[in-house]
C-alpha cells in the first residue's frame, strides 16, 4: 500500500465533496432539520470542536468495518438514485451492441450489493487512526457546523470501509461507472478505483452549475456543449470528453412553436427542498386562471410527499406526463428534458429557496420567467420559442444536429480499449 497515493486520493475526494457545500459554508438547502437537529453541537468554538473531534471518533475508531461485496463484472457502478440509475441504463444500452456487457443490473452498483459487518484487522486499526488524524486537520480547514461536520463524517467512514473493501478482495472490475461528480459515496468509488488504476466513466446525470468540482475522470459523458463551457470555466478539463445526448431525436417542437388560447394542463415540477406555503400558493393562483383545466404535480424523486398528499383536486405524477401540458419549473435540469419532449417550460423560482435562476436558463434566455402575479393569467401565450430560441437551445441539446455522433462514435473506441 502507497501511503502517500492513499492520502493524496482521500484529500482530493474530500476537497470534491466539500466545494458543493462552499467548505462549510453551506446553502441553506442543505440545513435540513434532520442534520441541523443531529449535529447541532457543531460549531467554529472550542466545545463545538472537541465535541466535533469526539464524534469523528466514535465513528472512524470503532471496532468494526462494513464490507461490500464487490461485484464481479467487468463494469460495476455507483449510485443510488432514480435519477443515477436513469444514467446507467442508458450507457449500458449504448455500449450493449458493442461491448459484451450486460443491460445496467443493481447487483453491479456498489449503493445495493450486499454488505456485512467485520471486525477490524491490526492493519484496518492503523488506517482508521490515520484517517482520524486526517480529518482531525481537516477541520481547522472548513468552517465547522452541522452540515460540514456530517460530511466529514459520511464521506470518511465510507472511504475507509469500500477501501478496506477492495482491499480484502479481488476487484474484477475493469471500468467503474459514476453518475455524480460531488456525492460521498460515487466520490469516494471514483478515488478508491483510481487508487487502484482502474479507469472511471462519469455520466452526467443533470445540468451542473459553477460550485462543482472540476471534470477530472478518465472518460466523461456529457449532455451539451454547455456543460463542457460550464466545467472548462471551473477549471481544467481532464481525460476525454464526449457530448451525446440523452434524447437522439428532438420531439415535434409545434407545442412550443404555437402560441395556444384554449385551456391548458398545467404540470408543476418540484425540486427536492419545495417550500410548501409556496407551492399552495401557486396552485391557488393556477385555479384561479380561467385557462387552467387541470393542475398537476410532478416531485422530484427524493421530495417529501406527505404534504403533496394533502393537495385537493392536484394530480400527482411520479414521472413526466405524457399528455400535452404547459411546465413550471424552478431551478431543475429536467428544464432540458422537457423542453426536447416538446412541452412549452415556464420558470417560477418561488417554489423553492433556491438560489434565482441557478442554472442560468432565464438568463440563457432558453426558457421565460414568470411570477406568482402572472400565473393567475393566460402566461402561456407568449411568443418566445421560435427560430432564434431554436438556435440559442441547440448549446444545451446536441439533437439539433447529428454531429454528436462523431463523439459516440469514439467514445465506443475509447470503452472498447479498456476491455
Amino acid at each position: 500500500m502507497s501511503f502517500l497515493c492513499f492520502t493524496k486520493f482521500f484529500l482530493k475526494g474530500l476537497k470534491r465533496n466539500f466545494k458543493i457545500i462552499r467548505y462549510g459554508d453551506a446553502p441553506e438547502i442543505y440545513n435540513t432539520t434532520a442534520v441541523v437537529e443531529r449535529y447541532a453541537f457543531a460549531a467554529p468554538n472550542l466545545t463545538g470542536f472537541s465535541l466535533s473531534i469526539k464524534e469523528l471518533g466514535k465513528h472512524l475508531l470503532s471496532k468494526n468495518l462494513k464490507v461490500y461485496d464487490m461485484p464481479e463484472s467487468p463494469f460495476i457502478y455507483c449510485g443510488g438514485s432514480v435519477n443515477n440509475e436513469r444514467e446507467f441504463y442508458f450507457f449500458s444500452q449504448l455500449m450493449l451492441d458493442e461491448l459484451s456487457i450486460n443491460n445496467y443490473r443493481r447487483e453491479e452498483n456498489l449503493s445495493f450489493v450486499p454488505t456485512k459487518k467485520v471486525k477490524k484487522t491490526k492493519f484496518d486499526y492503523i488506517l482508521s487512526l490515520y484517517l482520524f488524524v486526517l480529518c482531525f486537520f481537516y477541520l481547522f480547514r472548513i468552517k465547522l457546523g452541522p452540515v460540514s461536520l456530517k460530511y466529514l463524517i459520511t464521506y470518511s467512514k465510507v472511504f475507509l470501509n469500500l477501501y478496506t473493501s477492495t482491499r480484502r478482495q479481488n476487484i474484477s472490475a475493469s471500468v467503474l461507472v459514476v453518475a455524480n461528480d460531488h456525492t460521498d459515496f460515487p466520490v469516494v468509488a471514483s478515488m478508491v478505483m483510481q487508487y487502484w488504476r482502474k479507469p472511471v466513466v462519469y455520466v452526467q446525470h443533470a445540468e451542473v452549475s459553477g460550485s462543482f468540482p472540476p471534470l477530472d475522470f478518465d472518460v466523461s459523458i456529457l449532455r451539451n456543449k454547455k456543460t463542457l463551457d460550464v466545467y472548462s470555466d471551473i477549471g481544467k478539463v481532464s481525460g476525454s470528453t464526449y457530448i451525446v445526448p440523452r434524447c437522439q431525436e428532438l420531439q415535434s417542437l409545434s407545442e412550443l412553436f404555437s402560441v395556444h388560447v384554449e385551456a391548458r394542463q398545467i404540470v408543476i415540477y418540484l425540486s427536492s427542498v419545495f417550500s410548501q406555503c409556496a407551492v399552495q400558493a401557486c396552485i391557488d393562483e393556477l385555479k384561479k386562471n380561467g385557462g387552467v383545466a387541470s393542475v398537476g404535480v410532478k416531485p422530484h424523486p427524493r421530495a417529501d410527499r406527505d404534504f403533496l398528499t394533502t393537495l385537493e383536486n392536484v394530480n400527482i405524477y411520479d414521472s413526466i406526463p405524457s399528455f400535452k401540458h404547459v411546465a413550471l419549473v424552478p431551478n431543475s435540469s429536467v428544464v432540458i428534458e422537457l423542453l426536447e419532449s416538446g412541452v412549452p417550460v415556464f420558470q417560477y423560482f418561488g417554489l423553492d429557496d433556491i438560489k434565482r435562476d441557478y442554472y442560468g436558463f432565464v438568463n440563457e434566455e432558453i426558457a421565460p420567467e414568470v411570477s406568482l402575479n402572472n400565473l393567475s393569467e393566460p402566461f402561456w401565450k407568449l411568443e418566445f420559442y421560435d427560430e432564434d430560441w431554436l438556435s440559442r437551445f441547440s448549446e444545451y441539446s446536441p439533437s439539433v444536429n447529428e454531429s454528436w455522433r462523431k463523439d459516440l462514435a469514439g467514445l465506443i473506441s475509447k470503452m472498447k480499449s479498456y476491455m
